[in-house]
């Protein structure tokens, strides 16, 4: 991830570990750096091959609110568009993209550029497998890509307690 940027590639995320998560991303050229979630805490490291890091987090834990940092400065923050909106609205250096999900159907989600184009979608590996597959259809910062699976991640964990709470009562 010498060049932080990544063009038409499909990244598998491999996810392992139960309490403290470790996710892992493979790209046809290899490896291209892991993600450590711990649990309990508001915060995730992402360590790429090259020895990059950035480290995701929540800083308060009452809002949906979420900052990327590296070196210290914060390069990316993601709100919520609105209270029912299935949006999430990600500002990455400067620039303004926005998270939805594919279809109210399906668990995928897709990131738009400010033009309205697609340039990632992130989808689940399958209904029994841990993970997730990213297919880059254009021109994605690797932070900005690191960011946005952390974003899904935790949408995806979120809808699991909702339904095992819901299944539960």
């Amino acid at each position: 991830m010498a060049d932080s940027s990544l063009i038409a590639d499909c990244i598998r995320v491999d996810v392992s570990g139960f309490f403290t998560t470790q996710h892992w991303f493979q790209s046809e050229a290899g490896e291209l750096g892991q993600l450590t979630l711990p649990a309990w805490r508001r915060e995730g490291l992402f360590q790429s091959a090259d020895g990059q890091e950035w480290t995701a987090q929540r800083p308060k834990w009452w809002r949906r609110e979420h900052e990327l940092h590296r070196d210290g400065l914060t390069v990316a923050r993601s709100q919520p568009r609105g209270f029912f909106s299935r949006q999430i609205l990600v500002q990455f250096e400067g620039r303004g993209y926005v998270l939805e999900r594919i279809s109210f159907w399906k668990r995928g989600w897709r990131l738009l550029d400010p033009s309205g184009m697609a340039l990632l979608e992130i989808r689940p590996q399958g209904l029994f497998k841990r993970g997730a597959l990213l297919a880059v259809l254009g021109e994605v910062d690797a932070g900005l890509l690191v960011f946005c699976y952390y974003l899904v991640y935790l949408s995806w964990q979120e809808e699991t307690t909702v339904a095992a709470t819901a299944a539960a009562s």
